[in-house]
């Protein structure tokens, strides 16, 4: 079985917003890959291409990449530039999901996309080990309270913010049937920093908290702080940890020729 997409589309597809710069974290536009059977589609920048090649989601892909500072080298277009691709991956290839790419159980998928961005974009890197300041998700010290997620529809996780009737303001904050890798992961874009889990939780979870949000400039809020948060609901914890990490620092790149 070959390790190289059988069909691969690439178009460039505007630049990353401002906006979601901010809240993934540089270079990560929050785009959403598709895995459907053997088709793989996306449009985001390389750089997030690159986390999930080499094998970020394991730890919360690219935001937890953005904010641990784990990419080095190359052009700014890498961070800037988004493109529309559409893969096929050959028959007999092993038919994953959404859910599995996203919580780095799709090995060949990422070594197909190890390969296309070798091919068409040239991409040349090398490998460090460091360890970065962050946070561990842990279980508090009365246990958790998360439930499992199979009697809820739907797949998702993410923050919304809320105006309540006496002005206040709190950060909404919603999983549902959802690892807690993945959790991690949405923490990370709350905290700033890479958050990895700890927990020796499997499965996946479904819940609901609030919490102050971290800009002040939202408006006041008689929430709890998010690490307040997590103890009381979730009976999980964040605990500060050097997290070691495997960084890409970028040799060379070239933008891939329109098809």
């Amino acid at each position: 079985m070959s390790d190289i997409f059988e069909v691969a589309s690439i178009r460039p597809a505007g630049e990353i917003a401002v906006a979601a710069t901010i809240a993934f974290g540089g270079g990560c536009d929050g785009g959403v890959p598709r895995v459907d059977h053997n088709r793989f589609t996306v449009t985001t920048t390389t750089y997030a291409l690159l986390t999930w090649a080499y094998g970020f989601n394991k730890n919360g892909g690219c935001s937890f990449v953005s904010f641990g500072n784990l990419v080095s080298g190359g052009p700014e277009w890498i961070k800037s530039d988004r493109f529309a691709i559409q893969a096929l991956m050959p028959e007999g290839s092993p038919e994953y999901t959404s859910a599995q790419f996203l919580n780095g159980d799709a090995p060949k998928l990422e070594l197909m996309i190890k390969n296309l961005l070798a091919d068409r974009f040239h991409i040349l890197i090398h490998q460090e080990t460091k360890e970065v300041t962050g946070y561990a998700l842990v279980i508090g010290k009365d246990g958790a309270k998360v439930s499992g997620g199979t009697d809820v529809g739907g797949l998702g996780i993410g923050t919304r913010l809320q105006r309540k009737p006496d002005g206040t303001v709190a950060q909404h904050f919603t999983a549902r049937k959802a690892s807690m890798t993945y959790v991690a992961l949405a923490l990370g874009t709350i905290t700033r920093k890479p958050v990895v889990d700890r927990t020796g939780l499997t499965g996946d979870f479904t819940f609901d908290f609030e919490f102050a949000p971290s800009d002040s400039g939202l408006g006041e809020s008689s929430a709890a702080s998010v690490f307040t948060a997590i103890q009381e609901h979730l009976g999980l914890r964040l605990e500060s940890a050097k997290v070691p990490v495997e960084v890409i620092v970028i040799d060379r790149a070239e933008k891939p020729s329109e098809n």
